[in-house]
């Protein structure tokens, strides 16, 4: 543990020949600090002026003493608080302030995992973020935003929703609490956030695609992808790219702290975009956006570098309540708010054990996901394509019948869903998804071949897989 802040010994160093100010925050001088079991490091000591009312915004100054620490050649580092009388008992602790801090001590920070190479350029915020875009549009993005790390107001909801229990078996959801909505605990250090936008439908994808899809459903016979999983998983395309852009940013700042997530840590991916000027949250709990829709990723890159946040944008759904309407299982409770517990795509993907009966026979012949509130949402005739061939549909997904899936051996499913987001829910469920749609399409019309399918398939299931085929088969 780290002593705290009265037993550091300072170091009479070389005082500053240039004195650099920001709002509130001056550099006073360089002191050494001594941190058992670490070698000895030089540090900033940074005064706070209070000039008017003794006001003190501890966001604000944050960002403040973080420039201050970048301009000084700080540009990965923590921050430690100081007390005029009483001294925090945790030691040097990033990121605490109160009305009484008279002062903080800024250092390196080695809390990123990755970390960029010094140069000596610089670019001002306001051009940095303009060459942030045009770098990630050369790797695919279709939008830019920068979001800061106060997420404290979205703290209820998620609370609430993890309370009410309609995360389901998603249980890493509540395992990380609500160090979602606070990026500076999960990766200590962060001051800004980049948030990305990636189009995923296929370039090939025509005009009048949502009545297509819509019709896919009306064949009962047939397996339904949902769209975003008919390509190469999006988690393997946005990762590395969004890791190039990071790396790209690291080579011409100052030694750049970052790290890249798609949907793989507790992070509030929605809560990020809106704040970040991506869209606004429809009543279906998506981000939507005026010329792209819905039909697109998230992606962020935790930096410690403060950048300026974008503008957020108003919200336009209106008295509209399509997304509502049309959703199969009425997983929409209310807008805004989703019981995942009821949602097809919680339901094929995420739930691990039987399906409930309930809502067996309002899955009809969705295998994968579903897009129906998306399908239904006029917004998404703006949906845009992707120039990426990495979400071009692959061969054996779209437009199968589902006897054909359902013969798949565990070897072939292994096989046509290398590379797929398809791959992470196992061939067990896979193949208890499709006894449920089989089941669904016998309700309709009693046909030979699915019932053959199912029979040879029960004498080698495992438990899971054969309660649903003994289900479907009563149908």
């Amino acid at each position: 543990m780290a002593r705290p802040f009265r037993q550091l010994e300072p170091w009479a160093g070389k005082q500053l020949t240039k004195t650099r100010f920001l709002p509130f925050v001056r550099v006073i001088e360089t002191v050494k600090v001594k941190v058992p079991d670490v070698q000895s490091r030089r540090v900033k000591r940074v005064d706070l002026h209070h000039s008017i009312g003794g006001a003190f915004d501890a966001a604000f100054n944050a960002k403040c003493c973080q420039q201050v620490a970048h301009k000084c050649g700080f540009s990965s580092t923590q921050i430690a608080s100081q007390f005029n009388e009483c001294i925090d008992q945790g030691g040097l602790r990033c990121q605490r302030f109160g009305k009484r801090l008279r002062r903080i001590f800024i250092w390196p920070n080695n809390s990123f995992y990755n970390h960029g190479v010094h140069q000596n350029q610089s670019m001002s915020e306001e051009v940095l973020v303009n060459q942030i875009q045009t770098w990630a549009r050369e790797l695919g993005f279709s939008q830019i935003g920068i979001a800061g790390v106060d997420l404290s107001s979205a703290e209820p909801g998620l609370s609430a929703w993890l309370a009410a229990g309609f995360h389901g078996d998603m249980h890493y959801m509540a395992a990380h609490g609500l160090k979602r909505a606070r990026p500076a605990e999960l990766i200590p250090g962060t001051v800004s956030i980049i948030t990305a936008r990636m189009d995923y439908l296929p370039a090939s994808t025509p005009d009048d695609w949502q009545a297509v899809e819509f019709s896919r459903l009306a064949r009962p016979t047939e397996a339904v992808v949902s769209s975003y999983a008919r390509g190469r998983d999006y988690h393997k395309v946005m990762r590395s790219r969004l890791q190039k852009l990071g790396e790209k940013i690291a080579t011409h700042v100052q030694p750049l702290g970052h790290r890249a997530f798609t949907d793989s840590a507790p992070v509030l991916e929605a809560e990020l975009a809106l704040r970040s000027g991506q869209g606004w949250r429809g009543k279906h709990t998506l981000v939507l956006n005026r010329e792209a829709g819905s039909m697109f990723f998230l992606g962020e890159i935790y930096i410690d570098i403060a950048l300026p946040p974008s503008s957020p944008i108003t919200p336009h759904c209106g008295s509209c309540t399509a997304c509502i309407d049309v959703c199969p299982t009425q997983a929409i409770i209310a807008p805004h708010k989703l019981d995942a517990r009821r949602c097809i795509s919680y339901l094929t993907i995420e739930h691990v054990g039987p399906i409930p009966l309930e809502l067996r026979p309002l899955m009809g012949n969705r295998i994968y996901g579903c897009d129906d509130c998306q399908l239904a949402c006029p917004w998404n005739k703006f949906a845009q394509r992707s120039a990426l061939p990495d979400f071009d549909e692959r061969q054996g997904l779209t437009g199968q019948q589902l006897v054909t899936l359902f013969d798949w051996t565990e070897d072939e499913f292994l096989k046509h869903t290398e590379g797929s987001a398809i791959r992470r829910i196992g061939h067990e469920r896979w193949l208890r998804n499709i006894a449920v749609a089989m089941g669904n399409a016998l309700h309709i019309n009693d046909d030979a071949q699915i019932r053959s399918a199912l029979e040879n398939r029960s004498k080698t299931a495992s438990d899971l897989l054969l309660e649903h085929i003994n289900w479907a088969l009563d149908q």
